[in-house]
């Protein structure tokens, strides 16, 4: 199973798409209904395929299998995907329009590029949006949500001591998004998503490094902020949280000089599977 997959399956209860493929989504009364009504079932499956499409890459930018820069292969894309061309080809297009992609002047369809200026205002809205979610969150905390996070939280240190990145990247997605969807506003989750899928990309760079400098130690804190009820406290505390992984790629990583075309599946427009250890130079 490939690193996407994975990470697909372990965070969100979305069906794979082969799985959707597999299915002709039909029953023996629809497949005696009108013609008519059959092609609006195609039109409705498309549908649906193009919204799991679009699951799957905001999935996969927001927990690091792209990097800024990273040239997006449409046929490779669709083949990983296990779907054609087209349903890939208009998430693509709608991406592009919000300005999580780009198009490179050869035409090619790429990962944002990420500027300092960029990064650092990126950083400051985080912290706004994402501790107010998280002061939210305390007030509407339960023990069923503190236990989720501490598990989420033990599997995210063991990534961590294995070196495993994806891993790390997506668990700390899952502690972050399993927190803020605690808040029940209405409105703070897509717009934190939609930071993630700008800043997702460009946070692989901060556990490549062979000592890495970010050991999750802002959850604990989080969490023991939940279980005191303190929210002003909670929000403080995942404000840090983000400011310290954004304090080292600003002040000691080259990743602005690298990123574009320097991640982990710049070739083949897919991040490998993840290996045990980070290679030292």
């Amino acid at each position: 199973m490939d690193a996407l997959t994975r990470a697909v399956r372990e965070s969100t209860d979305f069906p794979s798409i082969q799985a959707l493929r597999g299915s002709n989504g039909t029953t023996g009364a629809s497949r005696r209904s009108t013609r008519s009504s059959a092609g609006t079932d195609r039109v409705r499956q498309r549908g649906e395929l193009q919204l799991q499409v679009a699951r799957l890459l905001r999935i996969a930018l927001m927990t690091g299998q792209f990097v800024p820069g990273q040239t997006l292969s449409l046929r490779q894309l669709a083949h990983k995907l296990g779907t054609s061309p087209m349903p890939v080809r208009g998430v693509l297009g709608q991406m592009i329009a919000s300005g999580v992609l780009e198009t490179q002047p050869n035409g090619s369809v790429a990962v944002a590029r990420m500027t300092e200026a960029r990064f650092v205002e990126l950083t400051r809205v985080r912290k706004a949006l994402e501790g107010m979610a998280a002061e939210m969150a305390c007030r509407n905390a339960t023990p069923k949500l503190i236990a989720a996070l501490e598990k989420i939280n033990t599997r995210l240190h063991r990534s961590i001591a294995s070196r495993d990145i994806l891993a790390c990247l997506r668990l700390n997605q899952a502690f972050h998004f399993t927190l803020y969807s605690a808040s029940a506003s209405e409105i703070l989750p897509s717009l934190i998503e939609s930071l993630w899928l700008r800043a997702g990309p460009f946070m692989y760079f901060s556990l490549t490094a062979p000592a890495t400098p970010w050991d999750a130690t802002g959850h604990q804190t989080v969490i023991d902020c939940l279980r005191k009820g303190n929210a002003r406290a909670t929000r403080a505390a995942i404000e840090r949280d983000i400011a310290g992984s954004a304090t080292y790629l600003l002040k000691k990583s080259g990743a602005f000089r690298n990123a574009p075309g320097a991640g982990p599946g710049a070739a083949t427009g897919f991040a490998p599977a993840p290996r045990k250890r980070a290679a030292r130079r």
